[in-house]
C-alpha cells in the first residue's frame, strides 16, 4: 500500500514538475535588481505562490499583485485579473518583466498560466511610511513595491475632485512623495470623488513608473477603491448626493455617511455657494436636509457636509432647479416602438407598444410654435419628418440643428438645402456626437408647451425596425437644461451658430441643472463626457436591493460590470440582462454571464441603453436609466450623449414590460414581481383574495406565462397536471409578496395536449386549462 502511495505521489510531483518545468521562487528571490533596477532573472520565465491583493480593480488585463511572506510583485494578464479575486492563494507562472521600473510577472505570455490553490485566504497589509518608500534599496529587493501597503496621516496636496489616471503629491509626518498617489481610471468608485481637505490613511498597492534608468523613484500608491481611504471615525460621504422633494420654494438634500456625524448643506446661486447652509442637530449616518425659502424656477449649486469630532467630509458641488409655477403640467411620456409584455403591467399602467416613432415625432413639430433645436448623430429615409421641420420653418418656427461630423446623409443635406442653420462636431476631437434629441419651444417665453424628445432611437428609417425607447418630458427646466446643453455645443444662443465658442467632448464643463420634479416623479439629466456620467448609474447600480435589469446594445464597461459583480457579491440575486453586440472588442457579455443570467438578442437588433433597478419593489426606490448612453468607455468619457435617471414605479413598471419581453425573445424564461400598488382602482376588487389569471398565450408553442394576485403575503403553490390528473412538476411553491406574480413556463420537455394548473392559497384553490401545441 505504501508503495502505491509513492507511486502517486511521484506521478503528482513529475507532472506538476513537467507543467511548471521551474522551481518555485519566493518573491523576495525573484525581485533580486542588477545596479540600475532592473530584476536579474528579467526575460526568464518564474514561478511563484502568493496571495492575491489586487486582481481587476485596475483593468481587465490589471495589472494586479500578488504577495507571499517574503515580497510582492505585480501580475499582468487577463487569465489573472479576469479570473481571480483578492484573497485567492495562486500559484502563476510567467515571464518576468521590467516595465518602466515595476517588476511583473507577464502571464498573457507563450507558456503563462494562474492556477487557484485555495480560495479566501487573509494576508497582512504593512504599514509604511513615505520616507520607507523613498528610502527603498532599490539595487537590491525593493522592500515595498507591489505589495499592499498602508500609510498613515496623509495629507493630499490637491483640491476639487479625483480624476482618472492622474498623479497626487502626498506627503505624511515624514516626508513628500511627487506624484505618489495614483487614481487609476478603472477605480470607478473614487473618479469624481471630493478629493480630502484632511488628513487621511490610504491603503494600497505600491507601484512604480519611470521611463529610464535607473530606476530609483517614481513610486505611486494605487488604492483599489474608495473603501482603502480611511477617514479615521471621520463621517465619510458614501455617494449618491441626491436632490429630491422639490417644489417651488424647496428642496431636500440626501446622503448617508460610512459613520455617525452631523450634516450640513451649504448652497447659493452660483458654485460660491453663497447663500448660507443648513446645519441639522442630528447625530445619524443617514442624513436629509431641507433648504427652504427659494425662489421658483431657478437653479440652485449644494454641496454636503459631515463631520464629527475626528474630522470632516465633502461632496462635491450639484446643482438642482425647483419647480416652476406651472411645472403640476409637466409630465414623463415613454413610448416603444415594439412589442411589450402587458403580463407585469400594474393594472392601468399598460406600457405604450409598437408605437411609430416617425409619426409621433411629427405630431410634435407640427406642436411647435417658436423654436425647434435637435442634436442628432444619423438622420436619414425620412422625408416626412423632413418635411415636418421645413414646414415648421415656413411658418416661422426657428431651427437649429447640430449634427455628427460625418458625410451628410439625405435627410440632413435636405435641412442644409433649405438653409437651416447648423454645426457639425469638432473634427479634430475623439468620439462622436451620438445625441438624438429635439427640444420644442424651449427659446420662448410660454412656460406650458417645453418638451424634450430623446431615447435610443436614432432618426432613421433602419431604426424604426430595430428594437428602441422614446421618452418626451413635457417640463420647462428640463428644457431648459437641454438648451444649456445644445447652447454650449452650438457656440451661441442665438441663430447663428459659432465654431470659435463651440464645445464638444472633453471641452464641455458640468454647468446644467440636473435633477428635478416632474409632476412628483422624480428625474435627473446628465450629459457625456463632463458629468461623470458612468459614475452616475454605478451609484444607483450600488443602491439596488433586489433587482438588476438591462437591455443594452452594446456592454463594454469594466466598471459598470464590477458594480454589477459587486451587487451580485452582496445579495443582489435577481440580476437579468439582454445584450445585442456580443461579439465586438472589449464586450462584458461572457463575464456577465459568470455572474447572473444574460442572453443575446434575438430577431431585430435591439438597440436601447437602459437599466431598470428594483422594479417590483415600492420602497427600494425603482429607478430606471436610459438615453443615448450605451454602457461603454466611450459614451462615459468621449462621446456626446444624455442620460436619464427616472425614479418612479410606474414608468419603472412600464420598462420591465419592455424588458419581459425582450427577455423572452431572447429565451429567457423567469419569475417576475409585479408591484402590488393598492391605489390603482379596482386592483384589489379581486375575488377572495387571489386570483389565477388563464396563461397566455394559450394555446402555446414552449413557452407561455402565468400570473396570480394574491392580498397578503403567504405560501403559495402551482402545480402542473395532465389530462389524467397526474402530477407532472411544480411550477411555484415558495413565500410570496401581496400582490401579482407573473411565471414564465417553458415546457420544451412536455408533449402536445391539453394540461390544467392549480393554484394554492390559503387553503383555497383555483384551477385553469392550457393547451400545448408543437
Amino acid at each position: 500500500m505504501k508503495n502505491k502511495i509513492f507511486l502517486i505521489l511521484a506521478l503528482v510531483l513529475f507532472s506538476f514538475s513537467n507543467y511548471y518545468s521551474q522551481l518555485i521562487y519566493s518573491i523576495a528571490e525573484i525581485r533580486e535588481n542588477d545596479a540600475n533596477g532592473i530584476p536579474k532573472l528579467v526575460n526568464n520565465i518564474v514561478v511563484i505562490r502568493g496571495v492575491a491583493t489586487s486582481t481587476n480593480q485596475f483593468g481587465s488585463s490589471g495589472p494586479g499583485s500578488v504577495q507571499d511572506n517574503t515580497a510582492g510583485i505585480s501580475v499582468y494578464g487577463s487569465n489573472f485579473a479576469g479570473v481571480y479575486q483578492i484573497g485567492d492563494s495562486v500559484l502563476v507562472k510567467g515571464r518576468l518583466e521590467n516595465y518602466n521600473g515595476l517588476a511583473q510577472i507577464n502571464v498573457n505570455a507563450p507558456g503563462g498560466v494562474v492556477s487557484l490553490i485555495k480560495g479566501s485566504v487573509r494576508f497582512d497589509t504593512i504599514i509604511a511610511t513615505l520616507k520607507d518608500i523613498i528610502d527603498q534599496n532599490w539595487q537590491e529587493v525593493e522592500e515595498f513595491e507591489g505589495r499592499l501597503i498602508r500609510i498613515n496621516n496623509v495629507t493630499i496636496q490637491a483640491t476639487g475632485s479625483f480624476q482618472g489616471n492622474k498623479n497626487y503629491t502626498i506627503s505624511d509626518n515624514t516626508a513628500t512623495l511627487t506624484n505618489g498617489l495614483r487614481i487609476d481610471a478603472d477605480v470607478s468608485s473614487l473618479v469624481g470623488q471630493p478629493i480630502p481637505s484632511g488628513s487621511i490613511d490610504i491603503i494600497g498597492i505600491l507601484g512604480q513608473y519611470k521611463t529610464s534608468a535607473p530606476y530609483s523613484s517614481g513610486y505611486q500608491l494605487l488604492p483599489r477603491s474608495i473603501n482603502d481611504l480611511i477617514y479615521q471615525s471621520a463621517p465619510l460621504i458614501i455617494p449618491p448626493v441626491l436632490a429630491s422633494n422639490i417644489t417651488k420654494n424647496s428642496f431636500t438634500v440626501y446622503f448617508k455617511t460610512s459613520r455617525n456625524g452631523y450634516g450640513k448643506v451649504k448652497y447659493g446661486l452660483t458654485n460660491q455657494l453663497e447663500l448660507g447652509e443648513i446645519e441639522s442637530q442630528t447625530f445619524t449616518t443617514n442624513h436629509q436636509i431641507v433648504i427652504s425659502n427659494l425662489s421658483s424656477s431657478k437653479k440652485y449649486y449644494y454641496k454636503a457636509i459631515a463631520y464629527n469630532e475626528i474630522g470632516t467630509s465633502q461632496s462635491s458641488i450639484q446643482s438642482v432647479t425647483t419647480a416652476g409655477e406651472s411645472d403640476q403640467n409637466s409630465k414623463i411620456f415613454v413610448y416603444f416602438n415594439n412589442t411589450v409584455d402587458h403580463s407585469v403591467a400594474i393594472p392601468g399602467n399598460e406600457a405604450q407598444g409598437n408605437v411609430n416613432f416617425q409619426e409621433k415625432l411629427i405630431e410634435r413639430i407640427n406642436a411647435a410654435t417658436y423654436s425647434i433645436d435637435f442634436a442628432l448623430y444619423s438622420f436619414f429615409g425620412l422625408e416626412n419628418v423632413v418635411a415636418a421641420l421645413l414646414l415648421a420653418k415656413d411658418r416661422g418656427v426657428k431651427l437649429r440643428f447640430i449634427y455628427e461630423n460625418r458625410t451628410n446623409q439625405d435627410n440632413a443635406q435636405a435641412l442644409i438645402n433649405a438653409g437651416v442653420p447648423y454645426i457639425k462636431r469638432n473634427p479634430t476631437l475623439v468620439g462622436i456626437m451620438h445625441n438624438k434629441f429635439f427640444i420644442f419651444d424651449a427659446r420662448d417665453q410660454n412656460p406650458d408647451n417645453d418638451y424634450v424628445w430623446t431615447g435610443s432611437w436614432n432618426v432613421t428609417a433602419t431604426e424604426l425596425n430595430w428594437k428602441n425607447n422614446v421618452v418626451v418630458i413635457k417640463d420647462k427646466n428640463v428644457a431648459l437644461a437641454y438648451l444649456q446643453e445644445f447652447e454650449e455645443m452650438w457656440g451661441s444662443s442665438d441663430d447663428i451658430p459659432n465654431s470659435s465658442s463651440s464645445k464638444f467632448g472633453n471641452q464641455k464643463t458640468d454647468n446644467t441643472s440636473h435633477a428635478f420634479n416632474i409632476g412628483g416623479k422624480y428625474l435627473y439629466v446628465y450629459f457625456s463626457p463632463s458629468d461623470g456620467v458612468e459614475n452616475k448609474i454605478i451609484s444607483e447600480i450600488s443602491a439596488a436591493d433586489s433587482s438588476i435589469y438591462f437591455c443594452q446594445f452594446a456592454f463594454t464597461s469594466d466598471n459598470l460590470f464590477n458594480s454589477i459583480n459587486s451587487a451580485k457579491n452582496r445579495g443582489v440575486s435577481d440580476i437579468r440582462g439582454v445584450i445585442t453586440e456580443t461579439s465586438i472588442t472589449g464586450s462584458k457579455f461572457n463575464n456577465l454571464k459568470n455572474i447572473c443570467e444574460v442572453w443575446e438578442n434575438a430577431g431585430y437588433k435591439s438597440h436601447h441603453k437602459y437599466g431598470i433597478i428594483d422594479a417590483s419593489y415600492i420602497y427600494s426606490e425603482p429607478t430606471v436609466i436610459t438615453g443615448s448612453h450605451n454602457w461603454t468607455l466611450s459614451a462615459n468619457t468621449i462621446n456626446d450623449e444624455n442620460t436619464l435617471i427616472i425614479k418612479d414605479i410606474f414608468i419603472a413598471n412600464q420598462f420591465m414590460q419592455e424588458f419581459k419581453k425582450r427577455y423572452n425573445d431572447a429565451g429567457g424564461t423567469g419569475i417576475f414581481k409585479v408591484p402590488n400598488i393598492t391605489s390603482v382602482e379596482n386592483f384589489e376588487s379581486l375575488a377572495d383574495n387571489f386570483e389565477i389569471y388563464q396563461n397566455y398565450p394559450n394555446p402555446f408553442n414552449s413557452i407561455t406565462t402565468i400570473s396570480f394576485y394574491i392580498s397578503k403575503d403567504s405560501r403559495v403553490n402551482l402545480k402542473l397536471y395532465d389530462i389524467f390528473g397526474r402530477e407532472i412538476k411544480t411550477l411555484y411553491d415558495n413565500q410570496a409578496k401581496a400582490g401579482k406574480t407573473v411565471i414564465d413556463f417553458k415546457a420544451e420537455d412536455l408533449a402536445s395536449g391539453v394540461y390544467f394548473y392549480v393554484f394554492n392559497f390559503n387553503g383555497k384553490s383555483s384551477t385553469k386549462k392550457m393547451i400545448l401545441l408543437k
